[in-house]
């Protein structure tokens, strides 16, 4: 056992190391870039609320793949550069990238909401087809093919025939579901035994609590503390006003997490007030609706992350929050009656 990973280890150094590592974080940002931007040709993201995997080839194939065209490009850069050397074991790129993405997953709470099993099997193939690809490169001289052997691979024809159909098959979506289910409801626990007494005591009102906790939620998915850690660290060196907190509220001063709630219990106040007033000759929209439309004022210019925090609430008030009002009547009454009563 030692004699093989001496052999797999062998003229390893750090500094090689060191840059497999590096490219593993650059091709971690380059992948979460190219997601963003693909989702309109059905790239999946990671996410708190239910979606529709409506490409699921191409989402297996970009997964698994780019890390392994990642490593193929990188040789060939190393390669014209005559910096060879730094192709040895450079499949570590992938293993290392992997293990970004695992802790980043982790790090960032977000564990419940994995398809381990289908993580697994990510992992699997495209490690595995990385010392594949590895091994012919240790093979060759040049890793460029030359224009006659591209045109002799028709075999790439039925790839992309066997993509157009994998990419039309729809999986069941109950393992999602429940996965994304579990998630919201553990961490509007954790949450609610962390600042129930905060909340609860602002609004005394089932509506806004679930709201003010299906904010915190997507806020905290979106900016997970890993995250809001490098913003009190850019806050204290540029000294300009930053996003804050758990709750992500604009603020020109320090704030911890508790003193963020209540900035955005407050400002989530102000907003509902301004949509009482939109709906005061109007018919009195379900309680859903409310919640999106206090949203979107909580965060302007985003439709997604209104309909999100929707779907959030949605959730939470079915399962915690039985006796959750039936039409937004009831709200403005009991909202009005304790702003007077706190006056």
């Amino acid at each position: 056992m030692l004699d093989f990973f001496a052999q797999i280890f062998s003229g390893y150094s750090w500094y090689i190391v060191l840059t497999h590592f590096a490219l593993a974080t650059i091709l971690f940002f380059i992948v979460n870039w190219i997601g963003a931007r693909a989702i309109s040709v059905g790239y999946m993201q990671l996410n708190v609320v239910i979606q529709e995997d409506t490409a699921p080839a191409f989402n297996f194939l970009f997964k698994v793949i780019a890390p392994v065209v990642f490593i193929v490009l990188c040789a060939v850069f190393f390669e014209a550069l005559d910096l060879n050397y730094f192709k040895t074991n450079i499949y570590f790129v992938v293993i290392f990238y992997w293990i970004i993405r695992i802790l980043w997953v982790l790090c960032s709470s977000r564990g419940m909401l994995m398809n381990w099993v289908e993580q697994i099997v990510y992992w699997g193939v495209s490690i595995g087809l990385s010392l594949w690809v590895y091994s012919l490169m240790e093979n060759v001289t040049q890793i460029l093919p030359d224009p006659r052997s591209l045109l002799d691979q028709l075999w790439i024809l039925i790839i992309v025939f066997l993509y157009s159909i994998l990419n039309n098959v729809q999986f069941s979506r109950s393992g999602t579901i429940k996965r994304k289910n579990n998630y919201i409801n553990s961490r509007y626990k954790t949450f609610r035994k962390k600042y129930n007494a905060t909340i609860h005591e602002f609004f005394q009102n089932d509506f806004y609590e679930a709201l003010t906790y299906s904010i915190m939620i997507y806020e905290d998915f979106n900016r997970p503390i890993v995250v809001r850690w490098v913003e009190y660290l850019r806050f204290w060196i540029m000294r300009k006003p930053h996003t804050l907190g758990i709750m992500q509220v604009t603020t020109d001063k320090y704030i911890n997490d508790k003193e963020s709630i209540v900035l955005a219990m407050q400002k989530i106040s102000l907003d509902n007030d301004d949509v009482m007033e939109r709906y005061t000759d109007s018919p009195s929209p379900d309680i859903n609706h409310v919640a999106f439309l206090i949203a979107a004022k909580y965060n302007p210019g985003d439709y997604s992350y209104a309909s999100e925090v929707r779907e959030i609430f949605e959730q939470i008030a079915s399962t915690f929050y039985g006796s959750m009002p039936d039409s937004y009547e009831e709200i403005k009454h009991i909202v009005i009656n304790d702003y007077f009563t706190k006056i």
